[in-house]
């Protein structure tokens, strides 16, 4: 199952040593070549195995595992069965981060996928679950830093697609997948695009959604086993590819309420809601998430939790931190959650656990992803947030407006000594307004943010840039949103740079194929 986190993979894969992974792919690894004869063995992707699908998808792992033993004795020599067991390995991966379970995939995967690549060679679902095998072990090798072989793990699922959509045009599931990566393809930074194109990924932000769309209505009237999957980047795609909150949210909504057994969809919900600012609705939906022994222990929702309370300054957000931060086997957000500890702390008048938190910051976890790096430069800046500008910056992004603005009313640049928090300060009023409603009130404050924040480290200046092109662009501005969403792609800033660069290439593509 290809989801949210191919999208972070694939940005780190193309903004880290992109020079020496593309040299290494074209010269050190050879073309993934097909088997030359095909055997008996055909694809039943039956009930039984459905049931197990949806279970595993589901996060009830041990019915999944069952149900796939119990398929397993009765057709030994059902392909999907050797998929679905893959399937179960990652998804144990993905969710818990242990290296072990890391280790039994890898272990297993060449005669699983063997078992997949020498069953019917006529059969469109094939090419499609060996691709989803590839493109999942490239994901788990992203999760532990090993991008120049998860590279080559991309690279083959991605050709196995286009094969596929070759052989079998109208296999619509294919375009689960090319959607996703053709639109991907469309937000990378331009200064990389030569290694994209050497290594054969074309698409566009309009070709890549257009494909998602057209299986969306596809799966209205035939019913798919991978629907999760397709929901996860459909939303994906509408959210941080479309600026479409609105749209993102009303789609969650309506899955997550259709599959309330379903804790992903709650992950999935839970996601919608934080990066659209109802923080409230993330709250219920973490508050009400299906429980129960058969649920994997999904950590990462105490973290999800956790962030919500403190976004409404709740004093007892640092008890759902520390709950995730139990789980040792984590291996991303946890720089970041010991971050937001420390902000817990702080806002508490705690010194003692301020520290004791950015101490532990210091030693665990890794900084691969955006949050973690962040986290780890607040780290070495030695810098204590202010209180105001934090407490601001929490109720802004939990939706809470009013109170947000209320925390700035009465201040000006000058109360601040610091030129980061004079920045910060006209930013912070910046995104209150725009997030709330009033566009024309956050152009000024973001002109003073990109104006003041160029020779900073911190991501002010490029997010009130990318912000700025957002609210050109909904202004039917092209110009202007160009220029901005250009100043953002150019921007020398450090903090959240992949994210901010992707919605500024994003906004560039759209702006393509408007009149």
């Amino acid at each position: 199952m290809i989801i949210l986190k191919i999208v972070e993979l694939i940005e780190t894969m193309l903004l880290v040593k992109f020079r020496s992974i593309v040299v290494f792919i074209l010269c050190g690894v050879p073309f993934f070549t097909q088997a030359q004869t095909a055997k008996k063995a055909t694809f039943d992707f039956n009930k039984n195995c459905e049931k197990a699908y949806h279970q595993i998808i589901g996060l009830r792992i041990k019915n999944g595992s069952d149900i796939i033993a119990a398929e397993k004795k009765l057709n030994p020599n059902n392909p999907v069965v050797y998929y679905l067991e893959h399937e179960k390995d990652f998804m144990l991966f993905f969710i818990e981060e242990k290296e072990s379970d890391f280790n039994h995939m890898i272990k297993e995967f060449d005669n699983r996928f063997s078992k997949v690549e020498n069953a019917d060679v006529h059969a469109p679902l094939r090419r499609y679950l060996m691709a989803q095998m590839q493109l999942e072990v490239a994901i788990s090798k992203g999760k532990l830093g090993q991008f120049m072989t998860a590279f080559f793990y991309v690279r083959r699922g991605y050709n196995l697609l286009l094969e596929n959509q070759k052989e079998f045009p109208n296999y619509t599931p294919n375009l689960i997948g090319l959607g996703l990566f053709h639109a991907l393809i469309g937000t990378v930074p331009q200064k990389y695009m030569w290694g994209v194109n050497m290594m054969g990924f074309y698409g566009n932000l309009e070709q890549g959604m257009g494909e998602l769309l057209k299986v969306q209505e596809y799966a209205q009237k035939t019913p798919l086993y991978c629907q999760e999957e397709l929901d996860f980047i459909y939303v994906y795609g509408l959210l941080y590819m479309m600026n479409d909150k609105k749209g993102a949210w009303d789609k969650a909504k309506v899955m997550v309420n259709a599959h309330s057994d379903n804790l992903l969809y709650t992950f999935l919900g839970a996601t919608v809601a934080f990066a659209s600012n109802y923080n409230d609705d993330a709250l219920k939906l973490l508050q009400n998430r299906p429980k129960g022994p058969e649920y994997m222990r999904f950590s990462y929702l105490d973290y999800m939790y956790g962030l919500a309370k403190l976004r409404r300054l709740d004093k007892d957000a640092a008890f759902y931190f520390e709950k995730f931060l139990l789980d040792r086997d984590r291996r991303n957000f946890v720089k970041d959650a010991y971050q937001k500890l420390a902000w817990c702390h702080l806002l508490n008048g705690n010194m003692e656990g301020y520290h004791k938190a950015l101490a532990d910051c210091a030693v665990r976890g890794n900084a691969v992803v955006d949050a973690d790096k962040q986290a780890q430069r607040e780290l070495e800046s030695k810098d204590i947030p202010n209180l105001t500008l934090l407490r601001a910056r929490l109720l802004c992004d939990g939706g809470y407006y009013e109170k947000a603005i209320g925390e700035l009313n009465g201040k000006k640049m000058d109360d601040f000594s610091q030129l980061k928090e004079k920045v910060e300060f006209v930013y912070r009023a910046g995104r209150i307004y725009h997030e709330w409603g009033y566009p024309d009130k956050a152009i000024p404050y973001y002109n003073l943010a990109t104006k003041y924040g160029a020779n900073l480290p911190q991501w002010y200046e490029a997010s009130a840039a990318v912000n700025l092109g957002l609210i050109y662009e909904q202004k039917g501005n092209k110009e202007l949103a160009k220029k901005y969403f250009q100043e953002c792609i150019d921007s020398k800033n450090t903090d959240f740079k992949n994210g901010l660069e992707q919605k500024a290439r994003s906004g560039l593509e759209r702006l393509k194929k408007k009149k």
